[in-house]
């Protein structure tokens, strides 16, 4: 899988470690955890699953790599669902 990039027209407001997400065209406000917004701030258009896994892992260190990596594709693969993110 290549870089992941967020979806153009996604409004982004981050309150106390969260993240309030917007979708074009849309009415529903998604509402990410600090963990969830760590993952959101790491999708830069430029860093792959691989990639986000590494830079987030020293602040995971109770995570095996394995398991943080599997853990961000399947919130991605959400995000992916929801249209926020390609």
């Amino acid at each position: 899988m290549g870089a992941v990039r967020r979806s153009e027209g996604v409004v982004t407001q981050l309150v106390d470690g969260k993240a309030f997400l917007l979708a074009s065209g849309t009415t529903e406000m998604i509402v990410l955890n600090p963990v969830g917004a760590k993952v959101w701030e790491a999708v830069d258009g430029e860093r792959t699953v691989e990639a986000i896994a590494g830079l987030l892992a020293p602040e995971f260190d109770e995570v095996q790599p394995a398991e943080l990596e599997r853990d961000i594709r399947a919130f991605l693969a959400d995000l992916r669902k929801l249209n926020l993110v390609t």
